[in-house]
């Protein structure tokens, strides 16, 4: 995981210029949307303040989830990409999954939001691969949240 680490803090601008070239070739399919799978770095802590935005909050999650601080400048690359994707006319989706995401259970059992993580009844943000899975499908297949970010939870 190292050598992934290395290579995604070598470029953290290619997230954003991802996004850019994306949308562009969008230019000529205008009904067709864009699915995006980032991170839960672009989610706000508190109203208006971005976790990618505070190395007060960003430093003790990464630490958490066991991450190099250097991880933060991927975490604000992915923040970068969603600003990009907002100021677009193009049809998009952001999915910002849980910050801790792992293999588990299929339970179908949780919930959606918006800009602010969705927590468990102990305050964490977590969600498993499955459940994750079956959201992004569901969007894919229903779309809510069209020009939109969203994100999951238990």
């Amino acid at each position: 995981m190292a050598d992934t680490v290395e290579r995604s803090v070598a470029d953290p601008t290619v997230f954003a210029a991802a996004a850019r070239a994306l949308l562009k070739a969008l230019e000529s399919h205008p009904r067709i949307r864009l699915i995006v799978i980032g991170g839960a770095g672009s989610l706000e802590v508190e109203p208006g303040l971005v976790l990618a935005d505070s190395d007060e909050h960003l430093h003790p999650r990464l630490d958490q989830l066991g991450l190099p601080r250097t991880y933060a400048a991927v975490v604000r690359g992915h923040r970068d990409a969603l600003n990009v994707l907002r100021t677009s006319n193009r049809l998009w989706t952001y999915f910002s999954p849980a910050e801790e995401i792992a293999p588990g259970e299929r339970t179908s059992r949780f919930r959606l939001g918006g800009d602010q993580p969705v927590l468990d009844a102990d305050g964490r943000s977590r969600i498993s691969a499955e459940d994750a899975a079956v959201a992004l499908v569901d969007e894919a297949e229903l779309p809510r949240f069209v020009q939109r970010r969203f994100t999951i939870g238990y």
